[in-house]
């Protein structure tokens, strides 16, 4: 596959000489015209042509948050069931085998997975871009050195509150809004690309705490990476939590090149929200290898311990769920007709 690992190279080399022209209407027709069609013909002959696959290593996590967002994959505390390095680093070489570009290592906290930086330099030389979420906790200078030395493309630090005390109680540990804040700017200190990440709300959009986060990001030297609130996880009950569609309209007034809406391609308010997952752009893998199309959505459409990656993958996107209407202004999962059907199209229904 050493074309595809050619041209995934160049179009993450190319994408930032691009960011000027996302809001301009012909790179937008173009922008799907390459994903609807080209694509896909690509992906005839090189079937995961670049695709990110964010890959749970645990759901294991510190912090007790009220709008995790997690599923849980019945992996329990101690963490039985979760990949052995044998089978994580199987899984990189699968990925590399079928074309993906980037592999984005997740949770739960995947820093408490001691291998980590391990996996990311083995995803590295196998032509991957690697990147990682996290809460920042274990995120001190050893940490952020062994990434850099590994190879680490991004990382990502999630910040509910500007405020420290606010941040603490809402993560249920007591100086982990310090940490974040200093994870980051350790990553800016050694020159490694990283985002502050947010969740955007009714409250904090319309409160200034959104935009006193994006400031704090800037002061930092971080970019801001934030997502709407999402009727999943411990909030699946909360209709409440959902962005209107004027809601959003606010939202995008806060998007610059150095904001976006879950990916840079949604850095300019004229973009239309395109969901990557639907897009096949984008899949995930639970910590006991249940393959999702995203973390948030019900239902697994197989195992990677028990079929091989790209069964699994062409039984999904040959799915009815990816055939409807993807008209959404937000996440498909705050839409109740999406949801209802995607429980009805995976043919495994997932543990909640």
């Amino acid at each position: 596959m050493g074309i595809s690992k050619f041209f995934n190279r160049l179009t993450f080399k190319v994408r930032p000489a691009l960011r000027g022209f996302y809001g301009t209407s012909w790179f937008i027709a173009f922008t799907s015209f390459y994903f609807r069609r080209i694509i896909p013909a690509i992906r005839v002959f090189v079937p995961l042509y670049g695709v990110t696959a964010i890959l749970s290593l645990t759901q294991r996590c510190q912090c007790s948050c009220p709008h995790c967002g997690a599923r849980n994959s019945g992996v329990g505390a101690g963490g039985a069931g979760e990949f052995t390095p044998e089978e994580i680093k199987h899984f990189i070489d699968d990925l590399a085998r079928l074309g993906g570009a980037c592999v984005h290592f997740f949770g739960g906290e995947p820093l408490i997975v001691s291998a980590l930086p391990e996996y990311v330099a083995y995803a590295k030389s196998r032509g991957l871009m690697a990147t990682v979420d996290t809460n920042g906790l274990l995120l001190n200078e050893e940490m952020v050195l062994k990434l850099k030395t590994a190879g680490i493309d991004i990382i990502r630090v999630s910040l509910d509150s500007p405020r420290e005390e606010e941040h603490d109680a809402k993560r249920g540990v007591k100086g982990a809004w310090k940490k974040a804040l200093a994870g980051l700017r350790l990553c800016v200190k050694h020159g490694i690309p990283c985002y502050m990440g947010l969740y955007a709300t009714k409250e904090n959009l319309f409160n200034g705490d959104l935009e006193l986060m994006i400031a704090m990001s800037r002061e930092i030297g971080s970019k801001t990476r934030f997502i709407a609130a999402v009727q999943a996880g411990k909030w699946s009950a909360k209709e409440e939590i959902k962005l209107s569609k004027q809601d959003t309209v606010r939202l995008r007034e806060l998007l610059a090149p150095d904001v976006f809406w879950e990916t840079e391609f949604l850095q300019h308010k004229n973009v239309p929200f395109w969901c990557n997952s639907m897009l096949r752009n984008k899949f995930d893998i639970a910590s006991n290898g249940d393959l999702l199309t995203c973390s948030y959505m019900p239902g697994s459409f197989g195992n990677i311990r028990k079929e091989p990656l790209e069964v699994i993958i062409k039984r999904m996107w040959g799915s009815e769920m990816f055939n409807r209407d993807q008209n959404y202004f937000d996440c498909p999962i705050n839409n109740p007709n999406f949801i209802n059907s995607a429980k009805q199209d995976a043919p495994q229904k997932a543990e909640n």
